[in-house]
Formats: structure tokens, C-alpha cells, sequence
């Protein structure tokens, strides 16, 4: 099942990436967070795309696809590491309490679907050291996608791209289970599985 939806994710995260024929998945491992997906895409680019305007402005394309990957990857263990996925009903206490420079009391405020994903993302910014002064301003869905508003006292490129990453695979997991998912359209936008599509439920 995790191998399934590290696939079907992919599919939809990871088009019209450069390189993304190249990927192949070698297995599934155990961790300390639990089981991850164990890829290798030699052809997709590491850095993330600077793209240069005619004024000389530069701004940052999408993530790159190996830090995607990783993040999916990162995902996934926590989300199947107790075995069938459940999310318990205390996800966001317990992220604040494991995470308390990066969340607030009232932070993540998303859909528990989405709390594997905010998970790896803390998870990912603690080991590579959280940047001085983190503080997450705000977080959100937006458009069918999270949104994670932060501020710091100095430059941290690599968390940056972290929430970059978090936020663009928001749109392929739904917030409601954590399955791989679409944004859907029709009075309201939000990313659902199939199953919490046809429900046709607002959250």
C-alpha cells in the first residue's frame, strides 16, 4: 500500500519534471519514523530552478524533484509507521508538544490528513537545526493546498525549500486521510481522495 501511494502521488506531484523517467523505486525499509519508500532518479535535477526575468529579477521555480521525493518519502513513514494509517484526534497537540519552536498553540490548522505531511516537514527542518528566531506565522489551506507562513532573523535557504516542498505536495494528499489525492473544484477547492470526493463534505 505505502509503495501504491508513493507512486500515485508521484504521478500527479512530479509532471512535467525534468528527469522524472528515470525514477525508480527500489523497495520499501524500516526507519526510526517508520517505513520509507527507497528511490533513486538520477536524472531529475537537485537544486531548485532559479528563473531569471528580463529585468533580471530571480525567483524560485517548484521544489526540485529529489528533494520531493524525500519529503514523500518522509511522509509516508509517518503516516503508515503504526501500522493501518490513523490519525489520532490529538495530531495537532502532540506536533506542538514534539515541535515547539516550529508550532504554535493553534498551529498546524489544516486537516489531519495533512499532519504526516507537516510532521515530515518539522522533521526535516529540526535535523538540518531550526533557523534563529523561527517563527511560524501563520498556517492554512488556501486553494485546495497548504499554506505555511514563517518568518526568520537570517537566511536558511534548505528550510525554505522544506515548506516550498510541503506546501506543493499538499495539493496531491488529501487533507482529510492522508490518501493520494486531487484538488477539486466546485464551490469550494480542496484536495480530496477519491473516497472523500464523492462525499462531497467541505472538509
Amino acid at each position: 500500500m505505502i509503495q501504491d501511494e508513493f507512486t500515485l502521488i508521484c504521478s500527479y506531484a512530479l509532471v512535467g519534471y525534468e528527469g522524472v523517467e528515470t525514477l525508480r523505486i527500489l523497495g520499501v525499509e524500516p526507519s526510526p519514523i517508520g517505513p520509507r519508500v527507497r528511490w533513486e532518479a538520477p536524472g531529475m535535477p537537485a537544486e531548485r530552478e532559479r528563473i531569471v526575468s528580463g529585468a533580471g529579477y530571480v525567483t524560485l521555480g517548484p521544489p526540485s524533484g529529489p528533494m520531493m521525493l524525500d519529503m514523500l518519502s518522509r511522509t509516508l513513514a509517518a503516516r503508515w509507521g503504526n501500522g493501518s494509517p490513523r490519525c489520532p484526534a490529538n495530531w495537532r497537540e502532540s506536533l506542538q508538544q514534539r515541535f515547539p519552536r516550529l508550532f504554535t498553540e493553534e498551529d498546524p490548522c489544516v486537516g489531519p490528513g495533512w499532519s504526516w505531511l507537516f510532521e515530515a516537514g518539522a522533521t526535516a527542518i529540526r535535523e538540518r537545526g531550526v533557523p534563529r528566531n523561527f517563527k511560524t506565522v501563520q498556517t492554512k489551506e488556501k486553494f485546495g493546498a497548504a499554506r505555511w507562513y514563517w518568518s526568520v532573523d537570517e537566511s536558511c535557504e534548505y528550510t525554505r525549500n522544506i515548506i516550498a516542498t510541503v506546501e506543493h505536495l499538499s495539493a496531491y494528499i488529501c487533507e482529510d486521510c492522508g490518501r493520494p489525492g486531487r484538488i477539486r473544484k466546485g464551490g469550494w477547492a480542496k484536495c480530496k481522495c477519491d473516497i472523500h470526493a464523492s462525499t462531497k463534505s467541505a472538509r
